[in-house]
Formats: structure tokens, C-alpha cells, sequence
């Protein structure tokens, strides 16, 4: 299969001249798989929630795992938004924290 796709690529690499124009055709031919790659990895952050037999170690790193794929695919996230989403993702037992983060939160705004 590589093989195949390495001789489609090389064909329509042929009639581009310069390097800068095969990096740019490239960049072309993948800028779609990156955009999905981004979205990937922003909806499986927004989408997760500790689930109420799974602990909250365990949980903190798979939270952590999907915010290192985020910044491998581009994804630039501030301190405050990844507490937010730690925040948001934590179960009902939380609440307590949350509430308390959120108060002294909006005295900053």
C-alpha cells in the first residue's frame, strides 16, 4: 500500500519544480487531516467525564494524556480553560471545589 501511494505521490510531485512548491502541495494535500486531528482531540476533552467508579488519579491522567495529544495537534489551551475542563469533567461529588473555584474565579473578571 505504501508503495502504491508513494508512486501516486511522485507522479504528482513530477511536474513541481522546487522543493518549496512540493512542501506546499503537501502541506495542501494534509491541512485537512490536521484540522480533523485538532477537532479530534478538543471533542474528546470537552466530551469526557469521570465516570463514578474510576478514580480521580486515574482520571487526572487520562485528562492529562488528552491534553498532550491536544498540544501535539496544534491545540494551544491557557491554564484556565484546561481547569475549567478538569472542572466541568470532575462527578457531582466535586461540587464542593468546583463551587469554590468558580466563586473566586469570577472575582478576577
Amino acid at each position: 500500500m505504501l508503495a502504491s501511494m508513494s508512486s501516486v505521490l511522485k507522479k504528482k510531485h513530477e511536474n513541481l519544480c522546487t522543493i518549496k512548491e512540493n512542501i506546499k502541495n503537501l502541506e495542501d494535500l494534509l491541512g485537512g487531516q490536521v484540522t480533523l486531528a485538532r477537532q479530534y482531540s478538543i471533542t474528546k476533552l470537552m466530551n469526557s467525564q469521570q465516570k463514578l467508579d474510576t478514580l480521580f488519579k486515574e482520571h487526572m491522567i487520562k485528562l492529562m494524556k488528552f491534553f498532550a495529544k491536544a498540544k501535539d495537534n496544534g491545540v494551544e489551551l491557557d491554564v484556565n480553560t484546561q481547569i475549567e475542563i478538569m472542572s466541568k469533567s470532575l462527578t457531582k461529588e466535586f461540587i464542593g471545589p468546583r463551587a469554590a473555584y468558580n466563586l473566586g474565579n469570577k472575582a478576577l473578571i
